[in-house]
C-alpha cells in the first residue's frame, strides 16, 4: 500500500476515515498546495459512492477548483482514458492551457469547448480517477467508499428506475472489475466514507 511517507508531494500516510471532516481532506490539499502551483487530486470510487458531491464540496470550499469528471471522457461506447490523459492531464503538467470535448449524457454526443487552466487545484473525480493510468501525477488521491446497496439506491435515484438493470448487471460489475484489476485502493492517501456528510 502506497504511504506518502515514500513520495515527497504526498503529506501523509494513508488514512482511513470513518467519518470524514471535511477538514481533514482539505488540510491535505492546502498542504500540497505550498508545494506546487498546481495541484491535482484524484477522488475515485464506485459510482453512487460519494465522489462527485465531495467534489462539488471541495469547489465549493477552496478558491481556484477546477473540477473534471471522467464520465466526460465517455466516447459512446466505453471511457476514453487515454484522450484524458493526452488530452488535458499531459498539458496541465507541461503548464499549458487545455480546451476538450466533454460527452453529454443527455444528448448522447460530445460538447464542445470545456477550458482548464494550469493552476490551482484541478479535481479529477469519477471511477476511474485513481487508474494506474494517472495516479503517479497525483498530488492527493482519495477513495470513497460506500456499500452496495447505498450505491445502488443513488444510482438509480438519479438515473430512474429503468436504469436499475443497467446497474445492476453492467455498472456495477465493471467497476468490480476494475477495482480488482487496477487496485485504486492501495494507493489512496484517504479512504473517506460516502455515506456520511461531507462536512
Amino acid at each position: 500500500m502506497h504511504t506518502s511517507g515514500t513520495d515527497p508531494r504526498h503529506t501523509g500516510p494513508v488514512q482511513s476515515v470513518p467519518t470524514t471532516p471535511l477538514a481533514l481532506i482539505v488540510g491535505r490539499i492546502e498542504a500540497a498546495r505550498t508545494i506546487a502551483p498546481l495541484v491535482l487530486v484524484g477522488i475515485g470510487g464506485r459510482g453512487g459512492a460519494g465522489k462527485s458531491t465531495l467534489a462539488a464540496r471541495l469547489a465549493a470550499e477552496l478558491p481556484n477548483t477546477q473540477v473534471v469528471s471522467t464520465d466526460s471522457f465517455w466516447d459512446g461506447s466505453g471511457f476514453d482514458l487515454h484522450r484524458l490523459r493526452t488530452a488535458v492531464l499531459d498539458p496541465l503538467l507541461a503548464g499549458t492551457a487545455v480546451t476538450y470535448d466533454e460527452w453529454d449524457w443527455a444528448a448522447k454526443q460530445p460538447r464542445r469547448g470545456r477550458e482548464l487552466r494550469p493552476q490551482g487545484l484541478v479535481v479529477i473525480e469519477g471511477v476511474c480517477a485513481l487508474h494506474q493510468m494517472f495516479r503517479d501525477d497525483l498530488t492527493v488521491r482519495i477513495w470513497v467508499d460506500a456499500p452496495y446497496d447505498v450505491r445502488l439506491a443513488r444510482g438509480v435515484a438519479r438515473d430512474g428506475e429503468a436504469s436499475r438493470a443497467t446497474w445492476v448487471d453492467v455498472w456495477m460489475p465493471n467497476e468490480n472489475a476494475y477495482v480488482a484489476r487496477d487496485d485504486p485502493m492501495a494507493c489512496a492517501d484517504l479512504v473517506v466514507d460516502g455515506t456520511q456528510p461531507f462536512g
